[in-house]
């Protein structure tokens, strides 16, 4: 494995910084990973030197930032192996793909009576959409539970099928457990039925390849900024059957074919359809350098660094006194844990004082905490840019904790 270290923590220029008189051990990139320089000054650059509004103007300014954002479009399709850039739709993250599809497919696909999956372990992202669709339209909300490993009962998914059910949602990597779920076999198992089938993606697609293709979902969803990309810019794959038969969701900018008064006004092809108003077309020409940059990199060795990394943690971490380690053995980017009987809050912000970054809170995951019957977690998440010594200092900062505030 060809992986210099020192090179690529320089990449990162909020790496050099210190927090309360400590170096920054920055282990909150699952939350919203840090920036390489290349995506900085691609980002930058465009605000410099090639800002205009995209899809409306014939000068050269507006035909070369469209070129630019169609790009990008062309490279998320290859990132994922889509059939074709068509199947790629830009969203502000994973947030809003999952809100579009539950409105758009699912407004108009839902009826009383049926019913959809989701699993205990989602982050509230894939709940609250369909539960308000569910509400709308009179469908039912079934729950694929978690066992006390952290893992998806799986065997259950069976159980929850009949021939009302129409849709499963599932997380490919727990954002709190750092579990990575059998997709490809729930999607099959889910296909078989007559699923349609939506994966979030939000805590996968940075940790190793994912090839939406081999996975056969119709639905594949993940944000920019958890894969070292800007804010604001996410990426929603749609089945291309699918997406043609969707209704827009939102009005107004670039959706339109004709508009026409008082009604009668029709719709552009999909994706486009999808996208309506100005994007954020300096976020997506910054997100297409972050692919670049991971891509250079390659996501193989990125996935073996990150394995490594993880199992390092893990063992250092097993020689805290009183410290419950959530989920499984095998997991990507996150150790979720708690001290004793320390509020994860009071952990994290001594952690803070030692220039230890870390997420405390129900991470956007309530019944996932129901279920382990904790009001809070902490949570380390690992990149390819974090060093031993930073799991080091994670551990004796926990042990250090442990002897001030005691079990």
């Amino acid at each position: 494995m060809n992986f210099d270290l020192e090179r690529i923590r320089a990449d990162f220029p909020i790496l050099k910084r210190e927090v309360n008189g400590h170096p920054l051990a920055y282990l909150d990139s699952a939350a919203s990973a840090q920036r390489p320089l290349a995506v900085i000054n691609a980002e930058s650059h465009f605000y410099q030197h090639g800002y205009a509004a995209v899809h409306r103007g014939i000068h050269s300014l507006s035909a070369q930032a469209t070129t630019d954002m169609e790009d990008v479009r062309l490279q998320a399709a290859r990132f994922l192996n889509a059939s074709s850039p068509e199947e790629i739709v830009f969203v502000k993250g994973t947030t809003e793909g999952i809100n579009l599809v539950a409105n758009s497919w699912g407004a108009s696909q839902l009826k009383a009576g049926d019913n959809l999956i989701i699993t205990e372990m989602e982050h509230h992202a894939n709940i609250v959409p369909w539960q308000m669709v569910a509400q709308r339209t009179g469908a039912e909300i079934r729950v694929l539970p978690l066992n006390d490993r952290g893992e998806l009962a799986v065997e259950a998914l069976a159980g929850l099928i009949d021939s009302r059910t129409r849709l499963l949602a599932v997380t490919h990597v727990s954002n709190v457990l750092g579990t990575v779920n059998p997709v490809k076999a729930l999607v099959a198992q889910a296909k078989a039925a007559g699923l349609v089938t939506l994966v979030d993606g939000a805590q996968a697609v940075m940790h190793g390849r994912v090839d939406v293709r081999d996975i056969d979902c119709d639905f594949y969803v993940f944000s920019s900024h958890k894969l070292y990309g800007p804010n604001g810019v996410g990426i929603l794959y749609g089945r291309k059957t699918l997406l043609d038969e969707m209704p827009p969701w939102e009005g107004g900018g670039s959706m339109i074919d004709q508009v026409m008064l008082p009604t009668g006004t029709t719709w552009n092809k999909a994706p486009w359809r999808f996208e309506a108003g100005t994007p954020n077309t300096g976020g997506i020409i910054g997100f297409g350098a972050a692919l670049r940059y991971v891509e250079e990199i390659g996501l193989d060795v990125i996935q073996q660094r990150e394995q490594s990394l993880m199992r390092y943690a893990l063992d250092k971490l097993a020689s805290v006194p009183d410290l419950v380690i959530y989920g499984p053995q095998d997991r990507a980017g996150v150790i979720a844990f708690n001290l004793g009987k320390h509020h994860a809050y009071d952990v994290g912000s001594f952690l803070d004082q030692y220039g230890i970054a870390i997420r405390t809170g129900h991470h956007c995951a309530m019944p996932l905490m129901r279920h382990f019957a904790v009001p809070a977690m902490c949570r380390a998440s690992f990149a390819f840019y974090n060093s031993e010594e930073e799991a080091d200092r994670l551990a004796a900062g926990l042990t250090r904790i442990h002897r001030l505030l005691g079990g």
